[in-house]
Order: structure tokens, then sequence, then C-alpha cells
């Protein structure tokens, strides 16, 4: 019997050491990711400039704006010892504060609303919360500091065109749904989508790597121009450059 008991032991026993090595609690915990919150600085100044020449409308827009605000936003310290060449992904939060004036003015022919029309629109310290996005994908890359838009009461964008610190003056119809160019919701830009990502939800500014993990940095955003003059078709221009400073520490 003694024979015949130990050889039973010694399997159970062999079993229950496979499954305590193979379970997933007795697995080595990861090392922990130093890191350091780094805050980024940010303020604007810009200017759109929109106008347009054809058989059923002549008018302008013209739109000056400026915004501050901070995002931050958690790092490796191993990346920001390297951060010329480092690789990195991470999000945070950021909080932005605007002021716009805005004057749309022009006339309509040949059409429900024909005659002429006028807008004023005005921001004065809206402020609203995004979502940050800090991302560096390749060592030679340029770093990218994301921007993405949280949903509104009553529409999606950036900024509201409606409620406090928020008040437009439109002589009829025409350009009473919000600035029509340049809008606080696309962040102050014409173009639709910029890289395939929608203007009025993702805003992408670039900046040299170097900046991190203290430093300064001037880029233009936005950086917009255009024309359209061709047969046929009502004749477009528009330009819109803003004036970023963007701080790390």
């Amino acid at each position: 019997m003694r024979f015949r008991v130990l050889p039973t032991l010694f399997c159970v026993g062999l079993a229950l050491a496979v499954v305590s090595a193979a379970s997933p609690s007795r697995t080595a915990p990861k090392a922990h990711v130093a890191t350091r919150l780094v805050t980024f600085t940010l303020g604007d100044t810009g200017k759109g400039r929109w106008s347009t020449v054809g058989d059923n409308d002549q008018g302008s827009m013209a739109m000056n704006y400026n915004w501050r605000g901070t995002a931050k936003l958690r790092v490796s310290t191993a990346a920001l010892a390297h951060a010329a060449t480092a690789v990195y992904n991470t999000h945070g939060t950021a909080t932005i504060v605007a002021n716009w004036v805005g004057d749309y003015v022009g006339s309509q022919f040949g059409t429900t609303t024909a005659g002429p029309y006028h807008c004023t629109y005005k921001g004065s310290n809206v402020k609203i919360v995004a979502d940050a996005q800090l991302t560096k994908l390749t060592k030679k890359g340029r770093a990218q500091l994301i921007l993405t838009a949280r949903p509104l009461p009553t529409s999606y964008g950036f900024f509201p065109t409606t409620g406090a610190g928020v008040s437009q003056q439109c002589a009829n119809a025409v350009g009473s749904q919000g600035p029509p160019h340049f809008s606080p919701q696309t962040f102050f830009r014409e173009a639709f989508n910029v890289g395939g990502q929608l203007t009025n939800q993702t805003a992408m500014i670039a900046f040299p790597g170097t900046v991190l993990p203290k430093g300064r940095v001037k880029v233009l955003f936005p950086r917009e121009s255009g024309s359209v003059n061709e047969p046929q078709r009502p004749q477009l221009k528009w330009s819109n450059v803003g004036s970023l400073t963007l701080t790390a520490k």
C-alpha cells in the first residue's frame, strides 16, 4: 500500500505546482513608470478675412480673435530626459478662454433673402474645457498637442456661438445662425477639416519636440489662405493667420 500511495501523492503535488506557476496572481507586477506633470501655456491672436463676389451674393467677413489656455498632461521622465528623440503618447485636460469680434456684411440678389445683410458677433471671456493629447510617434518627428472638443449643450464644437459671454446682432436671417466663416465652433478656422479631422472636433498644434521639458516656441496657428476665380463660379478669397505662443514647463 505504501508504494501505491507515494506515486499518487507525487502526481497531485506536481499538478498543484504547475497550476500555481500558471496562475495570473503569481505573475510579477509591471515596473512603475515615473512621470512628471507638464503644463503647456498657450496664447493665440489671429485675424480671419473672407470675401465673395458673385451673381447672388457680394459680401465679406472679418473676424478678430484671441484665446489663452493651459493643458496639463503627465509625461514619463525618461521621455523628458531625451525629448528630442523620445516617442510618447499621453492624455490630459485643457482649459481655454477666448474672445472674438466679427463682422459679416453684404447683399444678396435673386434669393429668398435678397437685399442687404449685416451681422456683428462678439464673445468675451468664453471658457471651455477640452481633452488634450500630447503625442510624438517617431524619433525625428515633431510633437503635437491635440485638442479635442467636448459636446456643447446644443451642438458640437469648441466655443459656443450662443450663451454666456456671447452676443450677436443681425439685420435679417442671413448670418443669424452664427458666424459663417472663422467660427468659434471650429476654433476660428475656415477649413471644414484639416488632416482628415473635422475642425469643429479636433485642433492639432505641431511644434519641435525640443520644447520639452521646458521651453517656448512661436508657431502659426491657424494658417489658411486661398482663392477661387473660375468662370461660372463666385469669386472667393480668404486669409486666416494666428500667432500662437506655446510654453512648456
